[in-house]
């Protein structure tokens, strides 16, 4: 086995960029119908060679500049997948060449100058990844092969060194030292695992191996609330979690960190580690001491074992809402307008629901936006050009640009007016430490943009923007973080996350009552904000 490390620079999470608008109709639906046959496992890589050719021929006047270097990055794409080397090098060099194109796609291009582009996140994220299938049977030899591609590609790759202190040399010590021990390739791909959770890293992350899933309790589903652990289903609903097999929350929460997937923050790690405080083999007990709603304490010992678990009772808005697939609005009993955006895992359809639904709001006097829970997806910075009159900066990006760790190039972020109209009422943006990934983002876009109030907790700041994958010589692929995104006043997302204007946090019986209170504090905030402008009182 070569030690050897191809690396594929990918769309990344496609948070810093989105898929081109056409001039035409007939191009858009080109353009559609060749992604759609280039993406998932059933790929029709020759069909949609055809459409792509035609697509950049000249003379074209439909295709905008991104649009073409889009289709550009494609061809090159099915190229370097089909092991046509010197043809993906003639598009991509077409591609870099393209004019006036967005600084996200050209990047794609120019690494396609220097490595084989074999995997495109919104091309392939529902199929197995590049090298899929994990070697077997590794020598001692292979794994210290394997284990110093893995360690070199991030010594690289990763932009976040600096800004998390991380001693990268000295990590490296450490798990070569716990190589020396692994005896099977079960334990030698957990430590593969492990040593890029030391990244703690939201967006960074094998993408074709998972740890040995642990089995919990069902009928005890916990909550982190207001910094605390509660059981939030079920009989002991509103019971506080003491301590986990004798030891207290907090101190079991960092002993699960080697089992669970890194968090770029961590508040987000504790909220997710606060979900898996019971974990362990199935089959085993876990001895756990709550506190009652009214002080008692109670110890009782039950065994881990795989099931559903039950759900809090949901929140309640108190708004007819009109449903979509991404977008849900209606219009609150004040009069103000209410927009809750679940997903960015989307392209143009988000765009299209949100469209109709300020449409439908355009009348009201102010706007409550929610993206709290929304773990992100893709940016869709059209959206937030419905809420600018001017073209706005809105983030900073900075993505490797050298193997040193302080290799990084600075790259601005503008947002142009979006639709036929923009939204100039005030806007009270609903964040929690679910908001993440694209989310973050279209958070940290409206705040720099100062088009927004932003009311809840700090959103769970994890905002790469770019990354390559790695694909070692035993078939692992690893995703690494090649970016990181900040405000306008250059406060990184990464670890920081938005922190909020206004703070609110649920507590323990709002929850449980499925009471709201960040949308009614989000309330008061425009009906100040209306009544200070003058504004005539709402409802």
């Amino acid at each position: 086995m070569r030690a050897r490390t191809v690396q594929c620079l990918a769309l990344a999470c496609a948070l810093t960029f989105a898929l081109p608008a056409f001039q035409s109709t007939a191009e858009q639906t080109q353009f559609n119908e060749a992604r759609q046959l280039l993406t998932g496992a059933d790929k029709d890589p020759d069909k949609a060679r055809q459409l792509l050719v035609y697509l950049v021929s000249t003379p074209n006047p439909g295709l905008d500049p991104d649009a073409r270097t889009y289709a550009l990055v494609y061809l090159g794409y099915i190229e370097d997948r089909a092991g046509n080397r010197d043809a993906a090098l003639t598009w991509f060099r077409k591609a870099a060449a393209t004019e006036g194109a967005t600084p996200g796609i050209l990047a794609v291009a120019n690494a396609g100058l220097k490595q084989p582009v074999l995997y495109i996140r919104h091309l392939d994220s529902h199929e197995p990844s590049p090298g899929a299938q994990l070697a077997k049977s590794l020598s001692p030899e292979a794994r210290r092969e394997n284990f110093e591609a893995l360690w070199k590609a991030i010594d690289t790759s990763y932009a976040m060194f600096e800004l998390k202190s991380i001693d990268w040399d000295e990590t490296g010590r450490v798990y070569r030292q716990r190589l020396d021990a692994v005896a099977n390739d079960d334990d030698f791909y957990l430590l593969l695992y492990r040593l890029v959770n030391e990244l703690k890293d939201t967006h960074s992350a094998p993408q074709n191996y998972t740890p040995p899933r642990m089995a919990g309790v069902p009928e005890l589903p916990v909550e982190l609330v207001a910094g605390k652990p509660f059981i939030v289903a079920g009989p002991k609903a509103g019971w506080e979690v003491i301590s986990v097999d004798g030891m207290g929350p907090a101190k079991k929460m960092e002993a699960l960190r080697p089992f669970l997937a890194a968090r770029s923050s961590d508040r987000a790690y504790q909220r997710e580690a606060a979900k898996s405080l019971f974990s362990g083999a199935a089959g085993t007990r876990v001895k756990v001491e709550l506190h009652t709603p009214d002080g008692r304490s109670e110890t009782g010992t039950y065994e881990r074992r795989f099931g559903q678990t039950g759900q809090r009772p949901p929140r309640s808005t108190g708004i007819v809402l009109t449903r979509g697939k991404f977008v849900n609005y209606g219009r609150h009993p004040s009069g103000l307008g209410y927009i809750q955006i679940v997903s960015f895992n989307g392209r143009g359809e988000i765009d299209d629901e949100f469209n109709h639904a300020l449409e439908a709001l355009r009348d009201t006097p102010g706007l409550l936006l929610d993206i709290r829970d929304n773990p992100g997806g893709f940016g869709h910075s059209q959206i937030v050009g419905r809420f600018l009159s001017k073209r706005a900066e809105t983030a900073i990006s900075y993505v490797k640009s050298g193997p040193r760790h302080r290799d990084l190039e600075r790259r601005p972020g503008h947002v142009e007016p979006a639709g036929p109209w923009q939204y100039k009422a005030p806007v009270a943006l609903l964040v929690n430490a679910d908001t993440g990934s694209a989310s973050d983002l279209f958070a940290c876009e409206l705040r720099s943009a100062r088009r927004v109030t932003t009311v809840g907790t700090t959103t769970h700041g994890n905002l790469s923007g770019v990354g390559t994958y790695a694909t070692l010589p035993c078939g692992l692929t690893v995703r690494i973080s090649n970016g990181y995104v900040c405000d306008v006043k250059n406060r990184p997302v990464e670890v920081t996350g938005n922190v909020p204007d206004v703070v609110v946090e649920p507590a323990i019986l709002d929850v449980l009552n499925g009471r709201d209170p960040v949308l009614q504090r989000a309330v008061d905030v425009l009906e100040g904000i209306i009544g200070k402008a003058g504004k005539p009182p709402l409802g």
